[in-house]
């Protein structure tokens, strides 16, 4: 069995009010006998960062790292270093570069398709390339590209126990919403997903390089070198 934790960098938007060029899906897998692993790894770092000075009410993410002064990059990187160091822990993640997706059905589409669809392309060729036949998916409930109304979890149920038939495969696949500040799963993927979206969207690398080692799959969509 693998446990499979989900986040998103970006926005999964096509419309001209969009702020980022690219979208990305960031996947962690990691033996379940190893969530302790993460937890402790984070519950240690995170515990350091309040003692000094963190706001204990508010939840620790990269991206509120990087922009606070005392903290900053170096603190990203502690904590990219130390999970990086988890036996059997790996990343997949695909990449957007949304101007060049020209289709205009799917640029178009009502928000959260595009989600949907991202999210199943990857979790599809871990599952049917990669052999992970038993799984249980988090992603973060409180994301609005996850909410009821757009039908996540069903779409994922749909193409994953459909390709399943079609290929005569037996999977099992259970799908949780949580929340970050509640699974220390979902807060590692949040500074992997940070760190790898800042390779595409600021052309800035130096927090992909210390993950590099642990990429399992990627896909990257008009995006070159």
């Amino acid at each position: 069995m693998k446990n499979l934790f989900l986040d998103e960098s970006g926005e999964c938007s096509f419309a001209k009010s969009s702020r980022y060029k690219h979208f990305l899906i960031t996947i962690i897998s990691v033996e379940p006998s190893y969530n302790k692993k993460i937890k402790n790894c984070l519950r240690r770092k995170f515990a350091g960062f309040i003692r000094k000075g963190w706001d204990k009410t508010k939840e620790i993410k990269a991206s509120s790292l990087y922009g606070n002064k005392t903290f900053g990059a170096e603190s990203i990187k502690e904590v990219i270093q130390s999970l990086v160091k988890i036996s059997s822990l790996e990343i997949s993640y695909l990449a957007v570069n949304k101007d060049k997706i020209t289709n205009e059905s799917f640029r178009n589409a009502e928000y959260g398709i595009a989600y949907n669809y991202f999210t199943g392309v990857i979790l599809s060729e871990l599952i049917f390339k990669d052999g992970f036949h038993n799984v249980n998916l988090i992603y973060d409930i409180r994301n609005k590209e996850t909410h009821y109304k757009k039908h996540f979890k069903e779409h994922l149920e749909t193409k994953i126990l459909g390709k399943a038939l079609e290929r005569e495969v037996s999977i099992e696949i259970k799908i949780d919403g949580l929340t970050s500040d509640k699974c220390y799963g979902l807060s590692a993927v949040d500074f992997f997903s940070w760190a790898i979206f800042r390779k595409f969207e600021r052309n800035d690398d130096k927090f992909y390089n210390l993950l590099v080692g642990n990429i399992k799959r990627k896909r990257e969509w008009y995006i070159k070198e």
